[in-house]
């Protein structure tokens, strides 16, 4: 490792993500993500300020609702913040039924909602921000970092190059080189489905190269498409 590359945990982590398949900072993203939802089940679930959040926003967007059951597995937990949610949204409709179209407005309100006000989404950007910047210093600090990798999917190649400077620079040439790859594999899997050569054995690569693009051009299973800062 080069002496003046990040040397902190984040960046640590960001060195073991590299040497995985996908992007490294979904990855962790996503990881990140995870561990906050557990952290808010067994830890914060009667926080005051973070009960409030959960209101103002209705509950977690659907992606990390859906998360939270499946990944947290915390009954009293999950009974506890959407008994919360719920009885909020009952006085919410409730609030204007003596006026005409009270209960309409509510319901427009509730519509509303933008999912950027989801508080699991605003730890997933923190996450992805914080991983972004450790790829793009250690990969600036380090020649070498990169070799080996698939680069970034798309939304954080992106991002690195909005940000600029030299760990950009070959994140986004780690990554070309990674997609050039990936449409020969995709070129060889639309070939080999004409039938003429479904006979022709299938590589590795070409049996993972459709989900390997659905996720470069997506980003990993379970991250929200929310907007990066520059």
């Amino acid at each position: 490792m080069c002496s003046a590359a990040p040397r902190d945990s984040t960046a640590f982590e960001v060195r073991e993500a590299l040497a995985q398949a996908g992007c490294p900072v979904c990855r962790l993203a996503v990881r990140s993500v995870g561990r906050w939802l557990a952290s808010v089940a067994y830890d914060q679930v009667n926080d005051v300020d973070l009960r409030s959040e959960l209101r103002a926003a209705r509950g977690f967007c659907n992606v990390h609702a859906h998360r939270w059951l499946v990944e947290v597995h915390s009954v009293l937990g999950t009974a506890i913040v959407y008994a919360d949610l719920l009885t909020a949204s009952l006085r919410e409709l409730d609030a204007d039924t003596g006026q005409r179209g009270g209960l309409g407005r509510a319901i427009l309100g509730a519509q509303a909602a933008d999912i950027s006000n989801c508080p699991a989404c605003r730890a997933q950007t923190e996450a992805e921000d914080r991983f972004l910047s450790a790829l793009l210093a250690t990969s600036a600090a380090d020649p070498r970092a990169l070799d080996g990798s698939e680069g970034v999917c798309l939304k954080h190649v992106r991002a690195a190059v909005r940000r600029g400077g030299p760990g950009a620079e070959r994140v986004l040439q780690q990554t070309r080189s990674a997609i050039e790859r990936l449409l020969g594999e995709l070129g060889e899997v639309i070939r080999k489905e004409d039938y003429r050569f479904r006979d022709e054995p299938r590589t590795d690569g070409e049996r993972s190269a459709p989900s390997r693009a659905v996720a470069r051009v997506a980003g990993a299973a379970g991250l929200v498409d929310t907007p990066l800062q520059p």
